[in-house]
């Protein structure tokens, strides 16, 4: 019996062994492919690539920004933070410092949008979001506001967004009304709808009509005796015609 137990508790104690050698190899397997992502703030951008690089990881620039304290072209943030352990391959993100602010923000307000890009691309800015809002004030296209503000100073973004006065909606054209008199009301309803207007409420005579206005005999149940608007007047499209029609 103490053979069978110590037998027992020699076979454990292996398996024991075996998962622990397991567990150890695979972590060294996995931190075997992770890295630390190095300190590169204020480094030249070309050396932070090739640091990078170095490291087996992926280099994507997030912008650029103005600053005061970093040199233009040396590396002003980056995510993840130095010492950030990370697989190989990971992409390191970032933002390159343009320097101090040298280009004034121009006055832009009044200027059309495009006059307003041009001036902006022409200065060495970046043309940010344009935005069109509806505004009675000022001609359409118009600029009525930017930001950053002209002359701003401390700028971080050489992107400047434009807030432009959107273009009047223009009224759907005109179209001429149908003469429906005298023909049957699905067939005068169908020529509605087809032309791109809507029927009003139907209106019955109150009185059947006679027959001279539409021929010899007498006006057939169902046929359209009058209509507003008259035929050949100029409505919209979406615009109501009402219809009289014979009982």
């Amino acid at each position: 019996m103490r053979r069978l137990f110590r037998g027992i508790a020699a076979v454990l104690i292996l398996v024991m062994i075996a998962l622990v050698s397991a567990m150890v190899t695979m972590r060294l397997a996995i931190h075997g492919t992770e890295v630390r992502v190095p300190a590169l703030a204020d480094m030249p951008v070309a050396d932070a690539v090739r640091t990078l690089r170095a490291r087996a990881l992926q280099v994507t620039i997030d912008g650029r920004y103005y600053s005061p304290s970093v040199a233009a072209g040396a590396v002003l943030t980056q995510s993840p933070a130095a010492g950030t352990r990370v697989r190989k391959r990971w992409p390191v993100r970032l933002a390159v410092s343009l320097g101090p602010q040298k280009v004034p923000i121009p006055p832009l307000e009044g200027l059309e949008e495009s006059l307003a890009a041009m001036t902006i691309r022409r200065l060495g800015l970046q043309l940010g979001n344009v935005v069109a809002l509806p505004y009675p004030y000022a001609p359409a296209n118009t600029v009525i506001s930017q930001t950053p503000l002209a002359k701003a100073d401390s700028v971080l973004d050489p992107r400047v967004s434009l807030l432009t006065a959107a273009p009047e909606p223009t009224e759907a054209s005109a179209s001429i009304v149908p003469d429906l008199t005298g023909v049957p009301f699905t067939q005068a309803a169908w020529t509605v709808i087809h032309a791109g207007f809507q029927i009003a409420p139907i209106r019955t005579p109150a009185a059947p009509q006679p027959g001279s206005a539409f021929g010899a005999g007498p006006v057939p149940p169902g046929t359209v005796v009058a209509q507003n608007p008259l035929a050949g007047s100029q409505i919209r499209a979406g615009d109501a015609i009402q219809l009289s029609v014979q009982p």
